[in-house]
């Protein structure tokens, strides 16, 4: 994968030369062996001749950053149908991620190809290159100050560490390329080989420690400089290399024992290390203390300081923790967000999300993507605790009709007076502020009644014939309304609100940290409790040992074992939908156990209470998870230009 250096005399003799794409198929995308640029044409040293030609290069480095709003071309979201789901609109759309879905990846044409790109991807590597090209020329410009030259140059080497990081969580072992090539290079020099894992680990948090000094604490102008590089982000990203590299997919799995290159090198290795553990828990508190010295902090909604108008209730104030401190642009908790601009994906991302709420407005893809129907399963009960084993949760009763009435307590989710199903009640403020479901009320400003309450006027009605349900099906019966920011209109046509996808919350670095801190003690303590209860608190729940007292298994938080389990499941639900679950259970190797099974939802077509509280099986779409899918596969033409590489295990 080694991309090949222009000298600067080719560029100044304006001669590109492009290498076939049989022997380095990352390079470029091109029908010949040799294209001549015209006189007059730009050459690379133009694009450096002075600081705003340079800036413009700068923000190519960027623009190969994948874009996590699109939900058919970013790997984490419709690839799989644990988290997300399709409805019946939607499965006639033809999607890349859909098509991984539906058991479709393959080694002649690799859906998303982040490896060399392709089918719906940008290629890392010709992203790296980017970044080479930029390394090697930005000491050009002479009305460049150090200061900023130096930010430019950190900013840069961060974004080559990072997309390093993706290929890695996408392919595994990947080629380390520290710099492009001479035209020079000989063949051996070009057919590069996968790395181990833990040598494209240790390049990656190089990069990074060699970025930090010269990074920003803080963005000086977030208006202007909106998604640029900073301290706490790198270390973020660092100390989450650490943890991908100390998780179970590449720390001792012995699955890979016989994976090896055609060196003999051990590309992941089989012993497992409890060291990488404490390698990232030190890496972890450092990324988080950062994050504390430049002010970022847990998110929690004040309607006051917002200038809300609407009287929100303590209940709802909760519901807002969550959905505002997603959605609410640069808030505090929010330690990096995508730089995917208003009016993209991320308006169509709202669009496909939003539920049909207005029977006088429908849309051809409002609401054509849903929720999984096991996520219901996911969220605790209102007790803190999984459902399965809350003493006070009728579990097995959990799909029977229930009236919502004040005695109940549910008044403020749930329309009073209205039957839905059990599983819909009783439960943590994140089941509501994340999901949206039939009789459920879906909160938006534009919804809000002035009552004293806050109550919303607006809830779904998602059986058929319903204003829920003639225009788009909607087969699992959930929506994913976390993603959907409170200011969105909906009482007409859409209207959406603009805010940045936030990459990197500082509650999933406290998960983290809960995590690796659990995995490197023989037994659970308050400093493993510490940094999960700091998140559960955020969203109106004890703390994980007074909350397990009302489980069927009190000890759980006190056992190591116990303790993971339960950190895993605060991880799935504080990030749930934010595009985390799917590297989460791969590193985790996971996967296998999560998205191997038969997806299920209400019955769409029955237009009663009791016949649309139906668990309804859809066997056309049952889901299947390999050993091979916890890495992607390369192209069998990237393979077969460069002998060296390996296919990635299982495929």
């Amino acid at each position: 994968m080694k991309i090949i250096k222009r000298k600067r005399e080719s560029w100044e003799m304006s001669i590109k030369i492009l290498i076939v794409s049989v022997i380095i198929p990352v390079v470029v995308s091109c029908s010949g062996w040799l294209d001549v640029i015209p006189d007059n044409m730009p050459t690379v040293s133009d694009a450096f001749a002075n600081r705003t030609s340079a800036e413009k290069s700068l923000f190519s480095c960027y623009s190969y950053l994948p874009n996590p709003t699109s939900l058919m071309g970013y790997p984490s979201y419709c690839t799989n149908r644990d988290e997300f789901e399709y409805g019946t609109m939607a499965e006639a759309i033809s999607g890349f991620a859909s098509q991984i879905a539906r058991g479709e990846q393959n080694t002649n044409s690799p859906i998303l190809n982040f490896w060399s790109g392709g089918n719906g991807a940008k290629s890392m590597y010709q992203a790296i290159r980017t970044c080479n090209l930029f390394l090697e020329e930005i000491y050009q410009p002479r009305d460049l100050d150090e200061y900023e030259r130096n930010r430019w140059i950190a900013e840069v080497k961060f974004l080559k560490a990072y997309y390093h990081f993706f290929l890695l969580q996408l392919y595994g072992p990947i080629p380390i390329v520290k710099e492009n090539l001479l035209l020079s290079a000989t063949p051996d020099e070009v057919r590069v080989f996968r790395e181990p894992i833990d040598e494209c680990v240790a390049y990656i948090t190089q990069l990074i420690d060699e970025a930090v000094p010269d990074l920003p604490l803080i963005i000086p102008n977030p208006v202007s400089e909106d998604g640029r590089i900073t301290q706490p982000i790198a270390l973020a990203v660092k100390a989450k290399a650490l943890v991908w590299a100390a998780s179970p997919l590449f720390n001792g799995n012995q699955s890979y024992q016989n994976w090896r290159d055609a060196r003999g090198i051990q590309l992941v290795s089989d012993t497992y290390s409890v060291d990488k553990w404490t390698k990232a828990a030190v890496a972890l508190r450092n990324a988080i203390d950062t994050c504390h010295l430049a002010g970022h902090e847990l998110y929690r909604y004040n309607k006051l300081s917002a200038g809300q108008t609407i009287n929100m209730n303590d209940s709802l104030v909760l519901i807002m923790n969550t959905r505002k401190g997603f959605t609410d642009k640069w808030n505090k908790g929010v330690v990096w967000a995508s730089t995917a601009q208003f009016g993209g994906a991320i308006d169509n991302m709202q669009i496909s999300l939003f539920p049909s709420i207005n029977p006088g407005y429908q849309s051809t893809f409002e609401g054509a993507c849903t929720a999984s129907f096991n996520m219901t399963e996911l969220f605790y009960s209102n007790n803190g605790v999984p459902i399965d084993e809350d003493v006070n949760w009728n579990y097995a009763d959990r799909y029977t009709l229930r009236t919502s009435t004040e005695e109940a307590g549910n008044e403020h989710y749930i329309r009073l007076g209205e039957q839905t199903a059990a599983i819909n009640f009783d439960r943590e403020s994140r089941y509501y502020a994340n999901l949206g479901f039939d009789r459920g009320y879906y909160e938006l400003a534009s919804t809000a009644d002035q009552n004293g309450g806050a109550s919303f006027n607006r809830y779904l009605e998602l059986r058929n014939g319903e204003p829920g349900n003639t225009f788009v099906q909607n087969l699992t019966g959930y929506y994913p309304k976390k993603l959907i920011p409170f200011e969105t209109g909906g009482l007409q046509a859409i209207v959406r609100y603009d805010y940045r996808f936030p990459l990197i919350r500082l509650a999933d670095l406290y998960l983290l940290y809960s995590e690796a801190l659990n995995e490197i003690k023989s037994a659970p303590d308050n400093e493993v409790y510490e940094w999960i209860d700091k998140v559960r608190d955020i969203v109106g729940l004890k703390g994980v040992v007074e909350s397990w007292k009302n489980s069927r298994y009190p000890n759980r938080p006190s056992n190591k074992d116990d303790m993971r389990s339960i950190i895993h499941q605060e991880r799935l639900i504080e990030l749930a939908f934010e595009g985390q679950r799917f590297w989460d259970l791969r590193r985790w190797k996971m996967a296998d156990k999560s998205r191997t099974y038969t997806p299920l939802g209400w019955n769409s077509r029955g237009s009663t209470a009791a016949d649309y509280y139906t668990v309804t099986v859809q066997a056309a779409r049952n889901v299947k998870f390999m050993n091979r899918d916890y890495l992607w596969p390369i192209s069998n033409s990237d393979m077969m230009g460069n002998a060296n590489l390996v296919q990635s295990y299982g495929w």
